[in-house]
């Protein structure tokens, strides 16, 4: 049995890209330390916001949901988002929901 990782997140900028990093778990428990990062992030005033999901673990409805509302939010106040692909388990809920399709995914973060 797996042993459930809370979320960690990280945020390193980088000129006018924030980079925020997710380790562990992002479901209905977690997702407001993300909204919280994601709110110190964009404070900044970034052009760029890069969520790495490398090391994301799992993912429920409530995560999923977060990122759709985040891409609607770039559209809206026009920063770029690029959301660095998670690993296979976790990808497959943006696929079996066509989720990745609309969102703006990369297979590696940007130098």
């Amino acid at each position: 049995m797996a042993i459930a990782r809370p979320l960690q997140v990280s945020s390193q900028a980088e000129g006018e890209r924030v980079r925020l990093t997710l380790v562990g778990e992002l479901d209905i428990a977690t997702v407001p330390r993300l909204e919280d990062a994601v709110d110190a992030a964009l404070a900044a005033g970034p052009r760029s916001l890069v969520v790495d999901l490398r090391s994301l673990g799992f993912l429920d409805s409530s995560g999923l949901r977060q990122f759709i509302v985040l891409a609607d939010r770039a559209r809206e106040e026009g920063f770029e988002l690029l959301l660095v692909r998670p690993p296979e388990p976790v990808l497959a809920i943006f696929q079996v929901t066509r989720a990745e399709e609309n969102l703006p995914f990369v297979d590696e973060p940007p130098a």
